[in-house]
């Protein structure tokens, strides 16, 4: 979904595309070493720092692109106001968080 505005074109947050924004995340671990987002924060375009707490983790797995290991985490959790479906992605190598992709 596509949204012209001034003569520019933004994509909608409801539109599934990756947006890599880097996040600072708050995650607990169990005994087994199972990581659980918490909560976590980023930067917004105005610049402001919105805190968004995680309301559930809805499944969790590991992939490895070319090499690279990831932890994927969909999450739900509530932005503005908004019930949103999320994937989050913990690269282990680098040890930085970001959220890959908005799915609902």
């Amino acid at each position: 979904m596509e949204e012209k505005v001034h003569g520019t074109v933004k994509k909608r947050m409801g539109a599934p595309s990756p947006v890599n924004i880097p996040i600072q995340m708050i995650c607990g671990m169990d005994t087994t070493g199972s990581i659980t987002p918490i909560r976590f924060r980023f930067q917004t375009n105005e610049d402001i720092i919105e805190t968004i707490h995680v309301e559930k983790t809805v499944s969790r797995d590991e992939k490895n692109y070319v090499g690279i290991r990831e932890k994927q985490f969909i999450c739900t959790a509530s932005v503005s106001g908004i019930q949103r479906i999320m994937e989050i992605r913990y690269n282990v190598e680098s040890q930085k968080w970001r959220i890959f992709q908005f799915l609902a």
